[in-house]
């Protein structure tokens, strides 16, 4: 894993006069749930909070997905503390210790929770249209009882589209065992 410093995803996002402080784009969750908009917000990095293992699959692949067809990345998590108060967001406060990632294509690295680290793994992003984004602001079972409310519990669709924070569209499928 690579350090906030060295990091070339990282490089030249840190405010000149405190090398450590960047932007993040915090939130509550995906918009469509939580009705609140993203926020960017400073965050000081305080170290590295581990990795994050995600599926990358063919673009023609079609769902379902199986673990032999992808292949498998990580990216560096890192942690932080945030600076500013968020102007409308309900469960992100200033002071609090977020973890992050950087995701192509975002003006700026997103936050994370364990819950979407712990799910990322099963499920494959097709980028989206629009920026190339490659990760949401939910965790792929939450946005999924999002759209399909009466799908029972436990259970998952096999794929469904998600908008991204910039107004493009991105496809998620879950890797079968």
């Amino acid at each position: 894993m690579t350090t906030w410093r060295t990091d070339p995803h990282l490089a030249g996002r840190f405010h000149p006069q405190y090398p450590d402080d960047l932007q993040v784009m915090v939130h509550d969750g995906e918009p469509r749930r939580t009705k609140l908009a993203p926020e960017a917000c400073w965050v000081r990095v305080t170290g590295v909070a581990g990795a994050l293992y995600m599926p990358i699959a063919a673009p023609d692949a079609s769902p379902p997905i199986s673990q032999s067809a992808v292949r498998w990345d990580q990216r560096t998590v890192y942690q932080g503390t945030l600076l500013n108060a968020p102007h409308n967001l309900r469960t992100i406060r200033q002071n609090d210790t977020v973890a992050f990632v950087f995701a192509p294509g975002l003006p700026h690295p997103v936050l994370v929770t364990s819950e979407y680290g712990g799910e990322r793994r099963n499920w494959c992003i097709t980028p989206c249209n629009g920026c190339g984004a490659d990760q949401t602001l939910d965790p792929m079972t939450t946005m999924a009882r999002t759209r399909f409310p009466d799908t029972p519990a436990g259970t998952a669709p096999l794929a469904f589209s998600a908008l991204c924070p910039c107004g493009g569209t991105m496809m998620l499928a879950l890797v079968g065992q």
